[in-house]
């Protein structure tokens, strides 16, 4: 069977499910880019959380430090000479206070003077930058947040100088606090950060430490871009994006850090690894694809049942039974379809309608048959009368030519026998005798005209060819139109019925030229080609319309047509405007003795 040409009902109700789909395709999208930001406002509330923590951190440590370091210096200057009692004094604060690493006191070229026991120090800080601020800005100063150690512990140095009532500086009191203890307090907010995050502080300058959640440790902070540098610094808090130089994708969530110790712009920066960061929106979208595509398999799988069981395979008879009514046999029905619906409906009124056309198509049937049988019959009569009508014609034109010859020619004898056997005739009888003569004379040569009219003796005598090449100088002669022969092959041995009938389809073209054409010039042509007989004539005259062949009054047109049916003949019939008509004639012949 043909297949069905274009989009099927299969696909378009296909198409019809996955774009029921689109929609929620693009919710899943949506939800997925929604948690992605979600995840990046958490990643960002948490660097300010943690910025906001650690500034309230330092302020507290700076306040507890400070005081610290403002009661040392005034012990120094009671017990300055005492160097045993303040290194007690300074080993035992060490020992009570949490967080501290090391006490002590430098004199101003930076040598230490006295200091906690067991601490590590060294005996000289000259070089020290937070040494030398103490000094210059006769206040608190505080070492940077990398590279000073103790027992390979990070740790930051906090110096206050020592003044006398005159407010001379006698010494350098210091303080080493353990890096890890200043933020304590952020820690268990750091150990909830994602895997492979890492805290970093971040000055305009340079990194300044970093804290890795992995490993728990401060250390150096690696070098970050310029570019990236100059976008945290160009606002107080926001989240990037950006690329390591391994090519792996990070979030940086920043925050401004108000730090009291630094005094200057500070940016806590939290570095989450993108990948574990969206891991959660990740593998929710993951989830919803697998749940979609599963939803949308299901879906197809049941339309592709649904459509076969209740449409599908109902269309097809449907239209299994149209092409056979269409090739013909109404006798073909759909019956039941199952359920009672739509489709069922419908194939009850398509087999009403093939039952209708059945027995309309038997009813035509019957009419055709019977038309037929009349067309037949009448075509029969047709034949038949030109049968009896040519018969006739031959009796007539013999029964005209053996009567009424022998009388004329008898009459004609006995008035010149007369003639010779009585004497002298008055001049008025002799002109009698010859107006005698010459209207026997005509009457023979009328009769002759006739008897060629009823049934042209040199047809029966000498064949169609003689017969058509007498008949066009009779033509000639009668109607004055120049009527030539362009070829006119000897024809064959036809059966008469045959040489008469295209005889007088030849007469009848000859006949319609004169009452229709309005032509001066007529050309036959008659070949013998392949079985079968050609006769074409061609005037030069108006020229014959498609209304006029159409026309069912044309009785001359239809007359030729009927000759030639019983011989499955065919006539056809060319016109042009103002060129001529041009009549083709063909008749397959049989040699007398075969029969059709």
């Amino acid at each position: 069977m043909q297949q069905f040409v274009g989009t099927s009902l299969k696909k378009r109700l296909y198409l019809l499910v996955l774009a029921a789909f689109i929609p929620i395709a693009f919710l899943i999208f949506y939800i997925t880019e929604e948690q992605k930001a979600v995840e990046e406002g958490v990643i960002l509330q948490k660097a300010m959380v943690l910025a906001k923590a650690m500034a309230n951190e330092e302020n507290q440590q700076l306040e507890s430090t400070t005081n610290l370091l403002s009661v040392l210096a005034d012990l120094f200057l009671m017990i300055q000479g005492e160097a045993e009692r303040l290194s007690g004094v300074l080993d035992n604060l060490r020992k009570q206070s949490n967080g501290y690493k090391a006490f002590g006191f430098l004199d101003t070229d930076g040598r230490l003077l006295v200091g906690s026991h067991a601490a590590g120090l060294d005996k000289n800080y000259r070089n020290k930058v937070w040494f030398s601020d103490a000094l210059k800005h006769e206040q608190l100063a505080m070492g940077p947040y990398h590279g000073e150690h103790i027992h390979d512990k990070p740790v930051i140095y906090f110096a206050l100088p020592v003044r006398d009532n005159s407010c001379h500086a006698l010494a350098v009191v210091f303080a080493a606090m353990d890096l890890d203890w200043v933020n304590r307090n952020i820690f268990k907010q750091l150990a909830e950060l994602p895997k492979g995050s890492r805290l970093t502080l971040l000055d305009e300058a340079r990194g300044m430490l970093s804290y890795d959640v992995d490993d728990g440790q401060w250390s150096m902070a690696d070098q970050i871009s310029p570019d990236l540098r100059h976008k945290i610094f160009g606002r107080p808090s926001g989240i990037l994006v950006a690329s390591d130089e391994n090519g792996d994708a990070w979030i940086y969530a920043f925050a401004l850090l108000d730090s009291p110790i630094t005094n200057r712009p500070v940016s806590i920066v939290l570095e989450v690894p993108k990948a574990i960061a969206l891991a959660a929106p990740k593998r929710i979208f993951i989830r919803n694809v697998v749940l979609l595509v599963i939803s949308v398999s299901i879906a197809l799988l049941s339309i592709w049942w649904a459509a076969n069981a209740f449409i599908i395979r109902r269309i097809r008879a449907m239209v299994r039974a149209s092409r056979e009514i269409a090739a013909g046999d109404f006798s073909v029905r759909i019956g039941k379809l199952g359920v009672q619906d739509e489709l069922s409906h419908l194939a009850g009124v398509f087999d009403e309608m093939a039952a209708s056309l059945q027995r309309r198509t038997a009813r035509e049937s019957e009419v055709m048959a019977s038309l037929e049988r009349s067309r037949k019959q009448l075509r029969n009569l047709a034949a038949y009368q030109q049968e009896v009508r040519e018969k006739e014609r031959i009796r007539i034109a013999r029964e005209i030519h053996d009567q009424f010859g022998q009388s004329l020619t008898i009459l004609k004898m006995d008035l010149t026998l007369i003639k010779k056997h009585l004497p002298e005739f008055s001049p008025v009888v002799v002109e009698k005798m010859a107006s005698m003569a010459q209207v026997i004379d005509e009457a023979m040569k009328g009769l002759h005209t006739v008897t060629a009219e009823l049934r042209p003796v040199i047809l029966d005598d000498f064949g169609l060819a003689a017969a058509i090449e007498w008949q066009i100088d009779e033509f000639r002669e009668r109607t004055g139109i120049d009527c030539r022969v362009s070829q006119c092959d000897a024809a064959p041995d036809l059966p008469m019925e045959q040489a008469t009938a295209l005889f007088r389809i030849f007469q009848e073209i000859l006949t319609n030229i004169i009452r229709h054409a309005q032509a001066d010039e007529v050309m036959v042509r008659l070949e013998a080609r392949d079985d079968e007989l050609i006769l074409q004539v061609q005037d030069n005259g108006r020229g014959i319309t498609e209304d006029e062949i159409n026309d069912s009054a044309s009785y001359g047109l239809l007359g030729i047509r009927e000759r030639l049916y019983p011989w499955n003949g065919t006539a056809v019939f060319e016109g042009r405007p103002g060129q001529g008509t041009l009549v083709t004639a063909r008749l397959p012949y049989f040699p007398k003795g075969e029969g059709q």
